[in-house]
């Protein structure tokens, strides 16, 4: 019977202490699980602030992304751009070359007229020189024209308009000249004095300047021959431009100045 006690006994206390290990057992394993999850916790928080970050990141990158994309649309713009721009410039280049090359074919062509016209008129003048002599011929502004005091042509009277004997030599001479060159024109430009007329006999200063012009004009046609189609008349009045002394100009292809003033026209173009 004491057998059966003392091992029912040492069974209990067996068991008991059994189960108290395992109690130990268990509770140690709780904290380690505690543990555990504790650590799996801080690192769970680790790792969802390290997503954060990456999500921030990966936020930052797109924006970087979005921005390089916006950059490189931007530079391909104007990339193209830059392209179409030196295309018209290279256009506008080989235009203005062209350009500049016909306006070289121009200005060459002006110059060569104007020095063909030069020596033209050089040599009519040295003719009319060499004719009538003296300071009577003069050129001014590209046209050669013949300047005569009316005195000389008309006498001493102002209000007289028949050509004076004492003048047709110097007439005779331009004549000669005229003739000479037959592919010349003159205009004969009459100026007279403000003076106060009846207007019976002559009107005015225009009528009295135009019978002058037109009397020379007569002379040079009926008493030497020059073609009158070769000829103009012109009557100034008193508004003339030769000083205080009237006098009667003979202008030497009168074309000449319509010439030059259109090329200096040209050149200014």
């Amino acid at each position: 019977m004491r057998k059966i006690i003392l091992f029912a006994s040492v069974l209990l206390l067996t068991s008991s202490f059994v189960h108290a290990q395992k109690k130990k057992d268990l509770l140690a394993e709780i904290d380690k699980l505690r543990q555990e999850l504790k650590t799996t916790e801080g690192e769970l928080t680790e790792a969802r602030k390290n997503e954060r970050v990456s999500q921030s990141k990966v936020k930052t990158m797109e924006t970087q992304v979005a921005d390089l994309k916006e950059t490189n649309a931007t530079l391909l713009t104007n990339m193209s751009s830059f392209t179409e721009l030196s295309n018209k410039k290279a256009t506008n280049l080989q235009t203005s070359q062209e350009i500049i090359k016909s306006k070289d074919i121009q200005l060459n062509a002006i110059n060569d007229a104007i020095t063909a016209n030069d020596s033209t008129n050089l040599a009519i003048f040295s003719q009319f020189k060499n004719a009538i002599g003296g300071d009577n011929i003069k050129i001014s502004n590209n046209t050669i024209y013949i300047v005569l005091p009316n005195t000389t042509l008309f006498g001493e009277s102002d209000k007289n308009y028949v050509v004076d004997e004492k003048a047709k030599p110097t007439l005779e001479k331009i004549a000669s000249a005229l003739n000479a060159n037959p592919n010349l024109t003159i205009l004969v430009e009459g100026n007279s004095n403000a003076l106060k007329l009846d207007g019976k006999k002559l009107i005015d200063n225009w009528d009295l300047s135009s019978r002058q012009a037109a009397s020379v004009v007569r002379v040079l046609q009926l008493d030497y021959k020059v073609d009158p189609k070769r000829m103009e008349a012109l009557g100034k009045s008193e508004y003339a431009t030769e000083g205080i002394e009237t006098v009667t100009r003979i202008i030497i292809d009168p074309k000449f100045d319509k010439f030059y003033n259109l090329v200096k026209d040209n050149m200014k173009n």
